[in-house]
């Protein structure tokens, strides 16, 4: 008997796990959407990748809290870009404040973010139609590829010298 109520315990917790990702599908999600443009006419390289979040900033002087994020490779495509942020409705508090923040990477480093706070309608429901603007960072370039050359020269010419140094005492030897 006891067999039988172990079985049937397990068989419950699969169905409430299987069942647990419909639940959440469940419960409906909303998005904010907009168009981030950029503050001047560059030319982003293909590899560029987007992150954009809905956060809360309700709390001063606190990290914003991120409600939902998208991040996306632009794949050569330029300014404009279109996106869309799903939610769910109960993460949102009417009492609370939220802001569209993002910023645009090239190999890892920052070239364009949001300078200022991109304020979401909160009375319920975030706006829609918003128009992000992404400012291009000062000293933003990519990394110079001969970065670390001069250290790299200067190990690898000691490393001959002692080479160097090892050939000659073996020779008088």
């Amino acid at each position: 008997m006891l067999r039988y109520r172990m079985h049937a315990l397990v068989a419950l917790a699969v169905l409430a796990i299987l069942a647990l990702p419909t639940g959440i599908v469940a419960q409906g999600t909303t998005s904010v959407n907009g168009v981030i443009f950029l503050s001047d006419t560059a030319t982003l390289p293909s590899s560029a990748v987007i992150t954009i979040q809905l956060a809360d900033v309700t709390q001063p002087g606190a990290p914003a809290k991120v409600i939902t994020e998208r991040v996306f490779n632009t794949g050569g495509a330029q300014s404009p870009f279109s996106f869309s942020l799903p939610y769910i409705p109960q993460q949102i508090s009417q009492s609370n404040r939220y802001i569209i923040q993002g910023n645009i990477r090239v190999a890892g480093q920052i070239l364009y973010r949001t300078e200022a706070p991109h304020t979401v309608n909160t009375s319920g429901t975030p706006s829609n139609n918003l128009q992000v603007t992404m400012v291009k960072v000062a000293n933003s370039g990519l990394p110079q590829s001969s970065a670390g050359t001069q250290s790299l020269l200067l190990a690898g010419a000691l490393l001959l010298a002692a080479f160097t140094v090892m050939a000659l005492r073996r020779r008088l030897a």
